[in-house]
C-alpha cells in the first residue's frame, strides 16, 4: 500500500469513530429500533395526534404526527433519568411528554425540553410514511 492508501483508510477510519461517539453521548442508551406500524391503528390518522407503543426503542416510543405526510418518533426515557424515568403524553396536550420522576417536559414537535432543565432533547429515531398504504417506519 501505498502513503496516500494508508492516510485515505485512517482518515475514514477516524470518521467512523467519530460518528459513533457522537451517538454515544446522549444519554438514553442506543438500542435498535426497526418498527412498522400502520397509522390508523394507533389513531394517528390526522396531524397534531401522537401515541405511546410500549416495548419498542429503550423505554417505549413516542409518535406524533406533523402533517399528512411528516411525523417524528421518539424514545419515551427522560433523558435527565433514561434508567429510571418514563414519559407519558400529557393528558392536558398531546404535544407534550412529561412524568413526575423527570424535572423536564418535552415538546413532541421536535424533542426540545420545554421551561426544563435538561440539557438534552428527546433521543430521536427516523420515521417514513408510505402514504397509500398508511404504513409508518420507525428506523435508527
Amino acid at each position: 500500500m501505498n502513503t496516500k492508501t494508508i492516510y485515505f483508510l485512517i482518515v475514514i477510519f477516524m470518521l467512523a469513530l467519530t460518528s459513533c461517539n457522537k451517538e454515544d453521548d446522549h444519554p438514553v442508551p442506543y438500542v435498535r429500533v426497526e418498527l412498522d406500524i400502520n397509522v390508523i391503528h394507533y389513531n394517528l390518522n390526522q396531524p397534531g395526534m401522537s401515541a405511546e407503543l410500549v416495548g419498542h426503542g429503550y423505554r417505549g416510543i413516542f409518535i406524533y404526527r406533523m402533517s399528512q405526510d411528516q411525523f417524528r418518533a421518539f424514545d419515551r426515557a427522560c433523558p435527565d433519568n433514561p434508567h429510571q424515568c418514563t414519559l407519558n403524553i400529557s393528558k392536558e396536550n398531546q404535544v407534550i411528554a412529561e412524568a413526575d420522576c423527570c424535572e423536564s417536559d418535552f415538546i413532541l414537535i421536535d424533542g426540545s425540553s420545554v421551561e426544563s432543565v435538561s440539557n438534552y432533547p428527546l433521543r430521536e429515531y427516523r420515521t417514513v410514511f408510505n402514504q397509500e398504504t398508511n404504513r409508518l417506519r420507525v428506523i435508527n
